[in-house]
């Protein structure tokens, strides 16, 4: 086990998180310190959840994009013998085999999520002749698939969440290796550990914005339940009117999806 205690790890993540505003020195690899402030998730373009969900996920590719160089870095410098070079080496080679491939799955799911949200409002907004009977049965339907697909995207999140806190906790055990390693090597681990802390806080906020979505289905697909006509009209007009953001969220993640390099040597 890399962690004797999951959530006390989680605490000290998210205290991490909190001191966004705090200055730190680091350096990019093989340039001088110059003073930073961290990575943080950027400030939300909109309160929907379709613009949460295309934020968050911005911050998490940059923040894995951020952290890759250091990844390489470690390979570099990780080449002699002694406990803490093949701890880092190994922490390396297991956040370039497993990180980015999830990040840029995340982005795929958010353009799939986006593309079925507008089909589903398209196909609600067309000049159909319903009774309330059969525009209930379409919204449960619709809703139904939404939240699936929802829950389905939460599962994966909290998987790169869990698994970036379990990264964490090794990392941070290896500090106390070889006290005799070479200060460029233990600069570089300290310097990858702050990168993958940054990742770590934009899975987190991520997983928080999928979590919102699929809490509001739910909550939607309760409501439904109830057949009230008036909810239903009101439903289809508000599914209807967050076409836009939804249009962005697609555009944003097809954008990251074009960029995603995420992998290779610099």
């Amino acid at each position: 086990m890399w962690l004797d205690d999951s959530s006390s790890e989680r605490d000290e993540v998210s205290g991490e998180a909190r001191r966004g505003d705090e200055r730190t020195v680091v350096s990019e690899p093989g340039e001088p310190e110059r003073e930073q402030r961290p990575v943080a998730p950027p400030a939300l373009k909109e309160s929907s959840h379709a613009g949460a969900l295309s934020s968050s996920c911005e911050a998490l590719f940059r923040c894995t994009e951020q952290a890759l160089p250091w990844a390489w870095k470690l390979l570099q410098l990780a080449k002699g013998p002694g406990a803490l070079s093949a701890e880092a080496r190994g922490a390396a080679l297991e956040f370039l085999d497993r990180i980015p491939p999830h990040v840029r799955r995340g982005v795929s799911e958010l353009l799939a999520f986006s593309n079925l949200w507008q089909a589903v409002c398209t196909r609600l907004g067309r000049p159909v002749a319903r009774s309330t009977e059969e525009l209930l049965r379409e919204l449960n339907g619709d809703l139904q698939l939404l939240l699936r697909g929802a829950q389905a995207r939460l599962g994966t999140t909290a998987a790169l969440e869990h698994g970036l806190l379990l990264h964490l906790g090794r990392l941070r055990e290896s500090r106390g290796m070889d006290p005799t390693a070479a200060l460029e090597l233990r600069a570089a681990l300290d310097a990858f550990t702050h990168s993958v802390t940054q990742v770590m806080a934009a899975a987190s906020a991520y997983r928080r914005a999928w979590e919102a979505a699929q809490a509001e289905l739910s909550e939607s697909a309760e409501w439904l339940g109830a057949g009230d006509p008036g909810f239903c009209a009101w439903l289809a007009e508000h599914l209807a009117a967050s076409v836009p953001a939804w249009r962005e969220a697609q555009a944003s993640s097809r954008l990251l999806q074009e960029l995603g390099a995420l992998s290779g040597p610099p």
